[in-house]
């Protein structure tokens, strides 16, 4: 057990987060050599595998965020006790990280650790403190320097960033809500930090001769060709998606393509994703010399969340078309900015299109005469039906 109690750590979340399961920390080794802290959560000493709490978090894939409910796939006493807090001593699996120059990684370690955190930043104040610059907090400038030349390294290797505003769905004083939320560096340091400790713990596992559920995938396509294409388009990524195999996850550690990786695992949500879960708990028994699950296990275990999480997914997919309904049913404006993508289904009118105005990327009825892969913007109105997708027409 290591003890980071005196490290500068950070956490950098959304407002009120249900579940804080990640944080860093820079530490200054060997003269001025930097060593980037990954801190990841660790509920996983709190119940064993097959115990009752084990079977339901398994029973339920992940947590569920639907628009105006939480469902947690971990008990609230667990997650109490488990999540990452300002001031609060926390056990986490951690992993240290040496760069070379160039943004590719020298050296790393994952060690069994015990945090401080000292700040419990929104998204926006870590971005104010990026842009201000503050000498006091020179820990968190150089962390972005680190992972920024982290992503370039992986760019080199042919990762793909996918740099796209997103959007959520609020409702407030009873209203529906569409909220664009714009991308910005601190956004890039939280997923960078994550991907390079999915990245790391694959190698530990791979290493270790450690069963465990990787996340692969291939790029059937020439991604820069076809980006270079639609370079000047909103959908230029949308397009992209469509050209792109899908990941999926296997016991074989292969290639992630699209995040330039040789290996990958997602271990960083242990609290809301069960396979991170099961992934922490091999590094934690491979820590303290406990047994490991085996890999007919492991595939036992991908199977039942894959079946779940699926289920997950269309409750997720309703909860978010039965709001979207009733914003474009409520919403003063009688047309709205549509990008069409691509036909899913032309004889049932089933298209893929984007709303530029929401940043929104979805699935709808259409009747319109469209052209394909075009930046060209349609004007289309809602149309009330019994459908069970979105409804517009021109």
């Amino acid at each position: 057990m290591r003890d980071l109690t005196n490290l500068k750590t950070f956490i950098i979340d959304s407002k009120d987060p249900k579940e804080v399961d990640d944080a860093f920390s820079l530490e200054f080794i060997e003269g001025n050599k930097k060593k980037l802290w990954i801190h990841i959560s660790n509920p996983c000493k709190l119940f064993l595998i097959d115990s009752k709490i084990d079977i339901d978090a398994r029973s339920k894939s992940s947590s569920l965020y639907l628009i105006n409910q939480y469902i947690p796939m971990l008990p609230a006493e667990i997650i109490e006790k488990a999540n990452l807090k300002q001031n609060k001593i926390s056990d986490t699996i951690s992993a240290s990280i040496i760069f070379n120059d160039d943004g590719s990684i020298n050296k790393y370690q994952i060690v069994e650790a015990k945090i401080k955190p000292k700040y419990q930043l929104l998204y926006e104040d870590a971005e104010e403190i990026i842009e201000l610059e503050p000498k006091e907090e020179f820990e968190i400038i150089e962390i972005k320097n680190l992972l920024l030349k982290s992503i370039n390294y992986r760019k080199k290797q042919g990762a793909i960033i996918f740099d796209t505003p997103g959007y959520k769905i609020n409702i407030k004083n009873g209203n529906v809500e569409i909220n664009n939320i714009q991308k910005c560096i601190s956004h890039l340091i939280v997923s960078e930090s994550m991907i390079l400790m999915g990245y790391v713990t694959s190698l530990y596992l791979f290493e270790n001769n450690i069963a465990a559920p990787y996340r692969t995938h291939k790029i059937n396509c020439d991604a820069n060709e076809i980006l270079d294409k639609y370079k000047d388009s909103d959908i230029k990524y949308s397009i992209l998606k469509q050209y792109m195999g899908k990941s999926y996850i296997t016991t074989k550690a292969n290639k992630h393509e699209s995040l330039g990786l040789l290996k990958y695992t997602q271990c960083t949500s242990p609290l809301r994703r069960y396979l991170d879960l099961i992934v922490q708990r091999q590094v934690f028994n491979n820590i303290n010399n406990i047994e490991r699950l085996s890999q007919n296990k492991i595939n036992e275990l991908i199977d039942i969340t894959k079946i779940k999480q699926i289920e997950n997914n269309n409750i997720y997919k309703n909860d978010k078309l039965k709001y979207l309904n009733i914003f474009f049913k409520n919403e003063i404006k009688t047309s709205h900015k549509m990008i069409f993508i691509k036909w899913i289904n032309n004889k049932k009118s089933i298209a893929l299109v984007y709303f530029p105005e929401y940043s929104l990327e979805l699935l709808i009825v259409l009747f319109i005469s469209v052209e394909t892969y075009t930046n060209k913007i349609y004007k289309v109105k809602y149309n009330i039906s019994n459908n069970n997708l979105l409804e517009f027409i021109h």
